[in-house]
């Protein structure tokens, strides 16, 4: 009698088909669009340090656009003068994120060993889009002071600051420098005004010079109270005027929505690039209405609204040339930051690459 064949055992066939499987899961979590996971994550709520000035315009497109629901985040926005003002709230742990310009005070705060890191790009002054301006009194700009070169002109003249060691200290202050004159010994720094004030001292003739962003330059040349010099992009090509700033247990322990974050920023600094070529009248009147600038100077500025680099990551060598300016020139700053101490990039670059694989604002 012929037997039939075993019948073959179960066991290690399941065991094989669950091989397969798991193989077959990762695979297509490899290749699926890996960006739907943080478009996906559990809802988040952030409080962000905002200043009101046309440079924090992806902001105001993002929020305007619903790009933070879009990516599972509310967002609240808390505003600030500077961005230097921002940073007490943020080591308090009263913000998530906030901008933080390349200021004195914080890399004395860095050097001191600060609980936070830059973690994002906040804007720069490319040639041709960088939105700082030198303005000169008409009196110095009819005797020649209409180039960087020319700054050594400012030899005992009053320079006008709304804080001391900020950027217009620094592009004002290392122009100078530049021009053979010490920036602590041979100018006067007059501090405490704020930009419109600092227009105003310029036609009063309390200030000599100032470095004042467009459209407020334009207004003192329109108002004749003193004349543009050059662009301060002139004087250090491409300066790091601030960076986002992030606690460093966060973007530690959350990467996810420190990435989420800057992914929405990325987006929307792209569309804010795009649009101050263009002159976009839809993101100009999302620009107006959260920073109360009328649209038509708004228009006039542009290009000039401040440059977004297009990959997120902010210039760390002009950051780390203005802390040991601050340190070595200006005696600001009492100790020598590191790269490692300033910069935690991680999630910036996660963005960039998941933005690139696919990009979930865009649908």
């Amino acid at each position: 009698m012929r037997r039939s064949a075993a019948p073959i055992p179960s066991r290690p066939a399941s065991r094989s088909r669950r091989r397969v499987l798991a193989a077959a899961g990762a695979a297509a979590a490899v290749s699926a669009p890996y960006v739907n996971v943080l478009a996906q994550a559990p809802r988040a709520k952030i409080r962000i340090g905002v200043v009101p000035l046309i440079s924090s315009g992806p902001l105001f497109i993002a929020q305007a656009r619903g790009f933070w629901d879009r990516m599972n985040i509310e967002a609240e926005y808390r505003y600030f003068t500077d961005g230097a003002l921002a940073v007490p709230a943020l080591v308090a742990g009263e913000l998530d994120f906030t901008v933080a310009t390349c200021n004195a005070g914080i890399f004395n705060t860095i050097s001191r060993g600060a609980p936070f890191k830059f973690m994002l790009d906040r804007g720069s002054e490319r040639p041709g889009s960088g939105s700082m301006t030198i303005v000169v009194s008409n009196k110095l700009h009819a005797a020649g002071l209409t180039a960087a070169e020319r700054m050594d002109m400012l030899k005992g003249q009053r320079l006008g600051l709304q804080a001391p060691g900020g950027i217009d200290q620094f592009l004002l202050g290392r122009g100078v420098q530049k021009a053979g004159l010490n920036p602590l010994s041979d100018v006067n720094w007059v501090t405490g005004l704020a930009y419109p004030d600092l227009v105003r001292a310029l036609g009063a003739g309390q200030v000599d010079a100032a470095n004042i962003p467009v459209p407020l330059a334009f207004l003192a040349e329109k108002n004749n109270t003193g004349r543009i010099a050059f662009p301060g992009s002139d004087i250090e090509p491409a300066t790091q005027l601030a960076c986002f700033a992030a606690p460093s247990k966060l973007l530690g322990k959350d990467r996810s929505l420190a990435t989420r974050f800057c992914m929405v920023h990325l987006h929307a600094a792209r569309l804010f690039n795009n649009a101050a070529q263009s002159r976009d009248p839809e993101i100009v009147k999302i620009i107006s209405s959260f920073t109360k600038v009328p649209e038509p100077l708004i228009v006039s500025a542009a290009p000039r609204w401040t440059w977004f680099t297009e990959n997120g990551l902010p210039n760390i060598d002009s950051a780390l040339f203005q802390a040991n300016f601050w340190q070595q020139s200006m005696k600001l700053v009492s100790g020598k930051v590191t790269r490692e101490q300033v910069f935690e990039l991680g999630a910036a670059q996660e963005a960039y690459n998941r933005l690139r694989e696919k990009n979930p604002l865009t649908a």
